[in-house]
């Protein structure tokens, strides 16, 4: 009734459990080879057999599921709290970034802070650079028409 076979043999039909893969193979009543090598392990199941564990493995499957989202979440929530409990250890792997400055030039970047005076100054380029672009645009739309 209950007889273990090996992937690669030869065999009459029926319904196998493979113990590797935890589920059912059908082969056909005219007999046929199971899949995998001589590691897979295959164990001749009756129908009635099937039809009680079959819907059982689909249960416990449903009911683990959630689980495995619990278990991949906490470790990342943990993370978050350590990080938040001691943030130098966060702030070493963050990149110091600030807007506005070119991170391709040769030179060394300190903090990049612009004097009120000089801000006026780029505030005016600025200006000007967008009416430039603006003049630009207008000459390309009338180009196409």
């Amino acid at each position: 009734m209950f007889g273990k076979h090996r992937g690669g043999e030869i065999i009459r039909g029926g319904i196998f459990w493979s113990m590797s893969a935890g589920e059912f193979v059908t082969v056909p009543a005219d007999g046929g080879q199971l899949a995998g090598g001589q590691k897979d392990q295959y164990i001749k199941t009756p129908l009635p057999v099937v039809l009680v564990v079959g819907p059982i493995m689909g249960l416990l499957f449903a009911m683990f599921l959630p689980l495995s989202g619990v278990l991949v979440l906490v470790p990342f929530l943990a993370g978050k709290v350590r990080g938040a409990v001691s943030p130098s250890a966060a702030h070493m792997a963050t990149p110091r970034v600030q807007p506005g400055v070119s991170y391709l030039e040769p030179k060394s970047h300190g903090t990049a802070e612009v004097e009120p005076a000089a801000q006026g100054e780029v505030e005016g380029k600025l200006i000007e650079l967008a009416r430039e672009i603006a003049e630009k645009r207008e000459k390309e739309i009338q180009g196409k028409e």
